[in-house]
């Protein structure tokens, strides 16, 4: 929350997910017998077939992650819950930023949509949209971060090469903290070669809006020197038409304006990669992100679509992130050691009309310069290890103005300062040829941290150690299980004294910077897969304890509320994925889901007698119960080197429980692509919410149709070319 936000704005941030809908135990007690099922299933192939019958299968179906940061393994071989989506199957299935992939991720949730550049996410656990991210987040192999206000990139997968998403505390493999996860996102690396070349283009109608969407992007990749240096740049644009309407007054059913929440996107991205010996690889990359939208996310009505009380004026909400980066990586045989050195600056916020000529507008200056070394083993020996180093300095600035004439007028300008270190480290040895891998990691860390407006300064600091034991059990190349326990931790928000006043006020106890948040995740894994490769499953149970929750809660001055440390937490869930390549060939089916039962364990008994939500035994407020997707996907020739390609996916998300005490219902998204595809090229015809969802996903103070929800249903064609 922003010093000085009005009380819509503040309700606004202050909206959260959903209630349980069943019980964990015995989806634990099924899970547990289907690991054993397929334990016994795998010895009773062994036994039946000749040796190396019951592993033959294609290597050409293998998928290859780079996420444990000792080399390229198969993620059959990965202890860790782990997911990769390739790029151009992300395409296929419309999945186009994080908002939609997130659908496809087992416990994952958006916490709070502030605008298209705005967009705060978690798994497995409790968001908030102050602090630092619980989810790490790396574009390539440098970190994005914005100090006390966990965003997301705003990144679109144009020109991505494929994407890993580790679920649980990754802190001994990553210099940023990453306590609920990590996503990494890979772009495609300059061909030191060929000259490649790819470009799309779409358009598209979206209910409700009076004119098309459309955007184009391309790529180009240019080898300078053979085999030793190469440029690649990538870009491009999209505009989303608008499809609501706004009311100076009170909504009459004769909107004053139509079409006003058009969104605009661009970026730009410049790879240089030079490989002066063929051990020695030199990557520098340029990535420039405009996101901008006209008026927010949230809404007086989902269905229709409006803003009301706008008294003609203009609001908005935008960004724009320029990221640089450089990465050396030497190879010298035994080990390989990479530097990756990033700055991030940027500028977003919003602008909320009150009226009848007043406003409130917060906009934030992030600048953040990160340093990570690692060096980790190489080779097929039975010892592998990692060590790494990280360190990064950064501010958070926020300008904060409220003005409502004649007698308001209100600059609570505030900034967060961070600077941090971090060690951290890993390392594993096989045991029965390999049969059995114990890993132990460790990280410490170490920060200096303090909030500043114009009263003062606040200084505190943090020194943390987390850690992770995990053991490995391979049995065979069908059935890989482990066993580990982590711990993650998150540093303390950091609020105004506004808020802290608000709490004080409501009984709550408060302070300007609350404590560290700390986590320990308990986990079993499994995946299998049958001998022909044909069918895949990924089982994960979890309990994740969380220490000092960070949470908000609401204040006693009307719309201001804050944050505080009151209690513990228990999370327990169940991940389950699988893919089935069927008989019918070029056919393939897919589903991954998650359901999770989450408690408050402790309360600080003040903030229980005057938080009614938060008592032990409650559901921990804005914590997703459950999530699923299902795809069906399909490819195949047709004549003359034609091949025709769909996909159809169905994503489920639960209620969600605010923090207000309203219930957001669970709603369903339905998408839809066909196309044709002829050597480089290919045209598609797609859909999405093809039931045209409303909503709302978060309900807003206005009434139970305010706040926000889906883009209403979206139909276009897709022209694609690509030469890679």
């Amino acid at each position: 929350m922003t010093n000085g936000e009005t009380a819509d704005c503040r309700k606004m941030q202050s909206i959260y997910f959903g209630r349980v809908v069943m019980g964990i135990g015995r989806f634990l007690g099924a899970g547990s017998a289907l690991a054993l099922a397929m334990t016994s299933a795998t010895v009773q192939a062994q036994s039946a077939n000749d040796e190396g019958a019951a592993t033959a299968r294609d290597d050409s179906d293998m998928i290859v992650v780079t996420a444990s940061k000792t080399g390229a393994q198969n993620i059959q071989d990965v202890p860790l819950a782990i997911q990769v989506f390739d790029g151009d199957a992300l395409k296929e299935r419309n999945i186009s930023n994080i908002g939609d992939l997130v659908s496809a991720v087992p416990g994952a949730q958006e916490g709070f949509r502030q605008s298209n550049g705005a967009r705060f996410y978690n798994l497995r656990g409790s968001v908030t949209q102050n602090g630092d991210s619980p989810i790490g987040y790396y574009l390539d192999d440098t970190p994005f971060v914005v100090t006390n206000f966990g965003i997301a990139p705003p990144v679109r997968f144009l020109d991505m090469e494929r994407v890993e998403v580790l679920r649980g505390p990754q802190g001994t493999l990553y210099g940023q903290g990453s306590s609920g996860g990590v996503f990494i996102f890979h772009t495609r690396d300059p061909d030191l070669n060929d000259v490649n070349l790819a470009f799309e283009t779409e358009a598209s109608h979206t209910r409700g809006a009076s004119q098309l969407n459309y955007g184009f992007a391309g790529a180009v990749s240019l080898p300078i020197i053979e085999d030793r240096f190469a440029v690649r740049v990538s870009g491009g644009f999209s505009r989303d038409a608008g499809y609501a309407d706004a009311y100076f007054g009170e909504f009459d059913g004769t909107p004053d304006q139509t079409d006003v929440n058009e969104a605009r996107n661009d970026d730009l991205r410049v790879v240089a990669l030079m490989k002066p010996t063929d051990n020695l690889e030199l990557r520098a990359q340029y990535w420039r992100f405009r996101p901008r939208q006209d008026f927010t996310g949230f809404t007086s009505s989902v269905d229709p679509v409006y803003f009301e009380d706008t008294a003609g004026q203009d609001s908005f909400s935008n960004g724009d992130f320029t990221l640089m980066s450089f990465t050396a990586t030497l190879d010298l045989e035994p080990f390989t050691i990479t530097s990756a050195t990033s700055n991030l600056e940027g500028e977003f916020g919003i602008n909320i009309p009150i009226s009848p000529a007043g406003f409130f507008s917060s906009q934030f200056k992030p600048e953040m310069f990160a340093q990570e070394v690692r060096v980790n083993s190489n080779g097929a020996g039975p010892l592998h290890w990692l060590v790494g180093g990280a360190y990064q300095n950064g501010s958070g600035p926020q300008v904060n103005a409220l003005q409502i004439p004649p007698f308001v007028d209100i600059n609570a300008d505030n900034d967060t300062l961070t600077e941090n270190w971090a060690v951290f480290g890993e390392v594993s040895y096989e045991l029965f040829d390999g049969k059995l891998i114990p890993l132990a990691g460790i990280r410490t860390y170490h920060d200096d941290r303090s909030f500043k407006d114009g009263t003062g300064v606040v200084p505190t600091k943090a020194d943390k150690e987390t850690w992770r034991l995990n053991l490995t059990y391979i049995p065979s190349d069908s059935l890989t299980m482990f066993v580990s326990a982590s711990t993650g931790f998150r540093p303390g928000i950091v609020q105004s004294r506004v808020q802290v006043e608000s709490l004080e006020l409501a009984g709550v106890p408060a302070a300007v910077a609350l404590e560290p948040e700390s986590s320990t995740n308990y986990e079993f894994g499994l995946k299998w897969r049958s001998p022909d490769n044909n069918l895949n499953v990924g089982l994960n149970l979890y309990q994740l304890e969380y220490t000092n929750l960070q949470t908000s809660v609401t204040g006693g001055i009307d719309g201001v509320d804050g944050f505080a440390n009151f209690g513990d937490a228990t999370t327990k869930g169940i991940d389950l994925e699988l893919f089935w390549r069927t008989p019918l060939e070029g056919l393939n089916l897919s589903f991954a889901g998650n359901i999770n039962d989450s408690e408050y364990d402790t309360v600080n008994e003040t903030i229980a007698a005057a938080q009614p939500l938060l008592r032990p035994g409650a559901r921990l407020i804005n914590t997703l119960g459950n999530n699923l997707r299902f795809d069906a996907n399909y490819a195949g020739e047709i004549a003359n080197d034609l091949e025709a390609f769909g996909n159809f996916s169905v994503s489920h998300s639960g209620d969600r429980l605010q923090a207000d005490g309203i219930i957001a219902d669970p709603y369903e998204l339905v998408g839809l692509t066909v196309g044709l595809r002829k050597g480089d090229w290919e045209l598609a015809l797609f859909g999405n919410n093809l039931l045209d969802e409303r909503g709302p996903t978060f309900v807003g103070d206005s009434g139970p149709l305010s706040g926000s929800g889906p883009t209403p249903r979206t139909i276009g064609l897709r022209l694609r070319m690509a030469s890679y």
